[in-house]
């Protein structure tokens, strides 16, 4: 081996393709090999004709460098431990029905505990005007601030402040409310919402069934072994009320993205049942970008379908960072 130090050995994972490792490196397969041999022992010479098996390969150093700057050097994402505060964006959009929502939401960073402050909803970029949609604008305000206990993979584990939340709806939001909707379905309405905030903890699926805090919580700070891993996931659609389970594959991207972001790939299918076994399925394509040095989320990206009586439903959601608070 050469005693100069102009180079970097690389260890090579699994079977050894040259055409894909010349051009990850910028480099041809001639040149590849050519400046290996120049730096190896007499075992490790390696021909254009090479085993698919090989343990390393010598590359001049500021081709390495180049390439490795922009390669994530672990499979585990860690949990986001730093004091943060940013406020992003949301855009549901729902198809076949036309229907938008657009609202923006602040998420302030203390270790695990998050604290969620939300905007006014927009339908359709208009401010919300039908009755029953106000009231439960208004309703839902309740929540907030509203204080998250994460799980160290980002889910959620516990509502923190349940008994502040109570008090808000028991003292100012429920009496208001209904003194100002007077009907038997309003009554009906109101009294779900008493039901679930004063018992939010027994019924976080009131959270859960909402795709912001869905998708914003799913688990993905976890160990991707070989950049993958499956799972099952349930989403609930409001639509047809109902629950379906899809298949899904998690693939962390190796590098980072142009904008030097980390990017997992999330997707997946409905997961087969009676029901579905002879038509076609819902699909899941989610892209989560996120800061390369904290592992907050930057961005998500993607849409959701689902199937009744054989007409797909589309819901597509954005979510994406409109600036740092701090």
């Amino acid at each position: 081996m050469s005693s100069e130090t102009n180079f970097a050995k690389v260890k090579i994972e699994g079977i050894f393709n040259l055409e894909e490792f010349s051009k990850e490196y910028k480099m041809t397969p001639q040149e590849v090999i050519q400046f290996h041999n120049q730096h190896c022992g007499l075992q490790e010479l390696l021909s254009l004709n090479l085993s698919k098996y090989v343990q390393h390969v010598y590359l001049p150093s500021k081709n390495y460098e180049e390439e490795d700057i922009k390669v994530l050097k672990s499979t585990t994402l860690e949990l986001p431990t730093r004091n943060e505060e940013k406020e992003y964006g949301v855009v549901i959009k729902f198809s076949p029905k036309d229907l938008q929502i657009h609202y923006k939401i602040t998420v302030k960073r203390t270790l695990d505990l998050l604290t969620l402050t939300k905007d006014k909803t927009y339908v359709n970029n208009q401010k919300i005007e039908q009755t029953i949609e106000q009231l439960f604008e208004k309703a839902n305000n309740t929540l907030y601030p509203l204080q998250i206990l994460t799980e160290r993979n980002g889910a959620l584990s516990k509502i923190v402040n349940a008994d502040e939340v109570a008090e808000r709806w028991k003292k100012e939001t429920f009496p208001k409310l209904k003194d100002y909707y007077q009907s038997e379905t309003t009554d009906k309405i109101l009294q779900q919402f008493d039901d679930t905030f004063c018992n939010l903890n027994k019924k976080r699926q009131f959270l859960e069934r909402n795709m912001f805090y869905k998708l914003f919580f799913l688990p993905i700070y976890q160990t991707y072994a070989g950049f993958k891993k499956e799972s099952l996931l349930q989403i609930y659609h409001a639509d047809i009320a109902k629950q379906i389970n899809y298949k899904m594959q998690y693939t962390l991207q190796k590098k980072f993205t142009r904008g030097n972001k980390i990017a997992l790939k999330i997707t997946g299918v409905e997961d087969d049942n009676l029901f579905n076994e002879n038509r076609e399925k819902g699909k899941v394509e989610l892209l989560y970008k996120l800061d390369k040095e904290t592992k907050v989320i930057y961005s998500i990206a993607g849409f959701i379908s689902y199937f009744e009586n054989d007409k797909k439903h589309n819901v597509d959601f954005q979510l994406y960072e409109l600036g740092r608070l701090n």
